[in-house]
């Protein structure tokens, strides 16, 4: 098993380390340059400004850098030649493993590399209250207007570093469906693209109906809604759903389409 491990991280390190790199190069940019055209109140919203755009596009980066690896060993027939090696039941967990694995560590690393740089790096901000209450006019602590307020304000790594851990857990759910359309799809577009586009399709929906607190963006950012909007719902209804999508694709390409990992 170990052996087996080592050889999969070979074969993605590379797509991994540049996919990884890149985004945090990318992210550190964003970080130390966005919060200047916002008002905020407390240093940990630096985080939350400069991570918002990766918010956008983290189902890509969670996908891109082992999803390709399956169609290719498909497409190859190279799967194939793992039988005589070690059980297909085996292989497939191994991979599926790897890709959450991967999806976790990407997308935790990139946001708590965010969350250090904000709270680090960036001066101190001058503390501005730029929300006030439409029918008072009474300024709005961000206290208020977050989750677990006093943590928010009285420690933010804590909060950061949680928040960090959540968001690489529904990173790993991303990263699984990509992986699970790489055993079926015969189209690299759709696999690598497949969950992003799940992720705008269900915004959209949840939106229309709404149903905004129930959103997969929502558990991975709540700030994204009002507070009073969020309950506990607010974060498992969203991961949930992806599972219950992943688990009836799967299904139904290996009892309906019959569809088999090992023949191309």
């Amino acid at each position: 098993m170990q052996n087996l491990l080592k050889n999969e991280w070979y074969k993605i390190k590379l797509p991994f380390s540049i996919t990884f790199l890149f985004s945090i190069l990318i992210v550190c940019i964003t970080t130390l340059i966005t919060y200047k055209t916002y008002q905020v109140e407390q240093q940990l919203e630096v985080y939350e400004l400069g991570f918002q755009y990766f918010g956008l596009f983290y189902a890509l980066v969670a996908v891109v850098p082992t999803a390709w690896l399956m169609y290719f060993e498909r497409k190859t027939h190279f799967i194939k030649y793992t039988l005589p090696r070690v059980k297909q039941r085996t292989y497939i967990l191994l991979k599926v493993l790897v890709s959450m694995t991967t999806g976790f560590i990407i997308v935790f690393g990139i946001s708590i590399t965010s969350l250090i740089v904000a709270l680090y790096v960036v001066p101190p901000v001058p503390p501005i209250i730029s929300s006030f209450d439409s029918l008072t006019g009474e300024p709005i602590s961000v206290r208020e207007m977050r989750i677990f307020g006093e943590m928010f304000v009285k420690h933010p790594f804590l909060y950061g570093f949680i928040s960090s851990i959540w968001k690489g857990i529904i990173g790993s759910l991303v990263a699984l469906f990509g992986f699970v359309l790489s055993l079926y799809s015969q189209n690299l577009f759709v696999i690598l693209t497949g969950p992003f586009l799940y992720t705008i399709l269900e915004n959209y929906c949840l939106s229309v109906f709404g149903l905004e607190e129930y959103r997969l963006i929502t558990a991975f950012e709540p700030s994204s809604i009002w507070v009073k909007d969020l309950s506990w719902l607010s974060f498992v209804v969203g991961p949930i759903l992806l599972i219950i999508v992943i688990f009836c694709y799967g299904l139904y390409m290996q009892f309906v389409a019959k569809k088999s990992v090992y023949e191309q």
